[in-house]
């Protein structure tokens, strides 16, 4: 047995083989668990916390802007300097005042003009598809990359004593190549 023999064995001890793979297994799955804590809580403060205004000149800037002018052509009631739109906005102070929900305020327009004067859709029904989908997009786009990144890393390469054999001749310089090349340069 030469030293070359026994250098790629003495790598491979037991102890440290069977030890490693765990406390890196473990490492990532404490890794994964960490990321999916903060994703999820990250959504339920996304959820919960509407961060909605707190004064009241606040909350009619933030209704008109989700409320289209009925006259204009792709603009918020906030952006419109339409007669429609001037009293709309009105409307909006006045039902604030009375202490209406933005709720109640969008849906009393939603009910005078259509579904259409909403310009972001509900959170129920049929509409909160607009919300979650891409929320799932991006969660399963990021299992995806996992998944593929898992799989491209693989397990340690199964190396065979064949190859061991023809790594070692080309580092002694008996590569096969060397070969190959007399026989070239025979045929030239």
């Amino acid at each position: 047995m030469t030293a070359t023999d026994a250098a790629p064995t003495a790598r491979r001890s037991p102890a440290r083989s069977g030890s490693e793979p765990r406390s890196r297994s473990r490492s990532r799955l404490v890794g994964w668990l960490a990321l999916v804590v903060v994703l999820a809580g990250a959504l339920a403060y996304g959820v919960v916390d509407d961060g909605g205004p707190r004064t009241p000149g606040d909350r009619a800037r933030n209704l008109a802007e989700s409320i289209a002018c009925p006259q204009c052509d792709g603009q918020s009631v906030a952006d419109s300097d339409s007669d429609a739109a001037k009293g709309i906005r009105t409307r909006i102070d006045q039902r604030i005042a009375e202490g209406a929900s933005d709720a109640q305020i969008r849906d009393e327009f939603a009910a005078a003009y259509g579904e259409r004067v909403l310009l972001t859709p509900g959170r129920s029904g049929v509409s909160s598809l607009v919300w979650t989908l891409p929320v799932v997009a991006l969660v399963a786009a990021f299992a995806g990359l996992a998944f593929a990144f898992r799989r491209w890393r693989g397990g340690a390469a199964q190396v065979s004593d064949a190859d061991r054999a023809l790594v070692d001749r080309a580092r002694t310089g008996a590569a096969v190549g060397s070969d190959t090349g007399t026989d070239r340069a025979g045929e030239a």
